[in-house]
C-alpha cells in the first residue's frame, strides 16, 4: 500500500492541505509525518501521527512518496529537500483543488494552498511554495526552491531567483527582477529590481520621542524648501536626469505609472509622506507635488537627520 511521508511536523496547514488532496484523489493509503526534532516525536496533528526522523525515510517501501513541508526559511527548505533526496524517496507536491495551474508551467513537487494563484504562462521551479491567497502573475518566472508567504503577489512578468523567500502580503511590481537568495519582507512593496542575497524590508515604525514642547528631538522637522528640493532629487534618480524644471510635468519627462509609484514609495521613505498614485496625477510637478507635501499632517513631517544631511549634499551636487 502507499505511503505518503510529510517531511517537517511543524507545518499542521501542510497536514490540512494533503488530506484534502487525498480526500479528492485517493492516492495514498497512509499519511505519516517524519521529524528530525525527536522531541516532536509522537506528536498528532490531524490524526496524523509524527511516526519518526527522515532517516525512516531509508526504508520506505515501494510506491512511498515523500512531501518536503519546511517552509520558515528558503535555506532551511533546501536542507531539508537535499536530506529526502539522499534517501530515494520520490518527491510530490501537494496543490489545492481551487489553484487552477491552466497554462501554467510548475514542476511536479509544487505545494500551492487554497485560493492561491498561479496565472497563465507563469514558470514556477522546483521545490517552491505558494502559500494561501498568494498570487504569481501571468508570464512570471519563479526558480527553485522559493517560498511565495500568504497573500503576497507577485505581478506580471516577475523574475525570481531561486532560494527567494517572499514575505506576506508583499507586493513586486511588474517586471521587477529579483535575484537569487533574496528576501522581501513581509509588506513591502518592490519598485526596482532586488540583487541577490538582498533584503527588502517594510517602511519602519520609527519611535520619536518629544520634549517638553511636543516637538520631535530624535529627528528634524523639514522646512517647505527642502521638502521640495528633496522630491527634486527622488525625480531626477527615478527618472535618470542630472536636474530639471520644477515646474515640468512629471508625465512630460518620461514618468509612467510605474516610475511614478516608485518615486511616491521614496518620498516616504524619505519624508515620511503617504501619498497615493492619484496625487501625484493631480500634482504632476515637483513644485506643487511638493507643496502638497507640505500641507499633509503639518507639524508632523520628519527625516531622518542622517539622510536629510546626505539628501542635501547630492542637491547640492546635482544643483536640484
Amino acid at each position: 500500500m502507499s505511503t505518503l511521508y510529510l517531511c517537517g511536523a511543524g507545518n499542521p496547514e501542510g497536514v490540512r492541505l494533503a488530506l484534502r488532496v487525498n480526500d479528492a484523489r485517493h492516492r495514498w493509503h497512509w499519511i505519516q509525518l517524519l521529524d528530525d526534532d525527536p522531541s516532536r516525536h509522537g506528536e498528532v496533528h490531524l490524526g496524523v501521527h509524527v511516526t519518526g526522523a527522515f532517516e525512516m525515510l531509508r526504508h520506505a517501501g515501494v510506491g512511498a512518496e515523500a512531501v518536503n513541508l519546511v517552509a520558515r526559511t528558503t535555506a532551511g527548505r533546501l536542507a531539508s529537500a537535499e536530506r529526502i533526496a539522499s534517501f530515494g524517496v520520490p518527491m510530490t507536491g501537494l496543490v489545492s483543488a481551487d489553484v487552477d495551474l491552466v497554462g501554467a508551467h510548475v514542476a511536479a513537487d509544487l505545494i500551492a494552498y487554497p485560493n492561491a494563484t498561479i496565472g497563465p504562462e507563469a514558470t514556477v521551479g522546483a521545490g517552491c511554495v505558494v502559500f494561501m491567497g498568494a498570487i504569481v502573475g501571468h508570464e512570471s518566472s519563479v526558480g527553485q526552491n522559493c517560498v511565495i508567504a500568504a497573500n503576497a503577489v507577485l505581478n506580471a512578468r516577475v523574475q525570481v531567483g531561486d532560494g527567494v523567500y517572499i514575505g506576506s502580503s508583499a507586493v513586486v511590481l511588474p517586471e521587477i527582477v529579483v535575484g537569487a537568495g533574496a528576501t522581501i519582507g513581509a509588506g513591502a512593496t518592490v519598485v526596482d529590481d532586488v540583487p541577490a542575497g538582498a533584503t527588502v524590508l517594510s517602511p519602519r515604525a520609527d519611535l520619536v520621542r518629544m520634549n517638553r514642547t511636543g516637538q520631535p528631538t530624535e529627528r528634524e522637522v523639514m522646512a517647505a524648501p527642502e521638502i521640495e528640493a528633496a522630491t527634486a532629487a527622488v525625480w531626477c534618480e527615478v527618472l535618470g536626469r542630472e536636474r530639471l524644471d520644477v515646474d515640468a510635468n512629471f508625465f512630460d519627462l518620461g514618468g509612467t505609472s510605474l516610475l511614478a509609484l516608485r518615486v511616491l514609495t521614496k518620498l516616504e521613505t524619505i519624508l515620511g509622506a503617504t501619498l497615493s498614485p492619484v496625487e501625484l496625477f493631480d500634482h504632476p510637478t515637483v513644485r506643487s507635488l511638493a507643496a502638497r507635501v507640505s500641507t499633509q499632517s503639518a507639524g508632523t513631517r520628519s527625516m531622518d537627520p542622517g539622510r536629510l544631511r546626505a539628501e542635501r549634499r547630492r542637491q547640492a551636487l546635482s544643483g536640484t
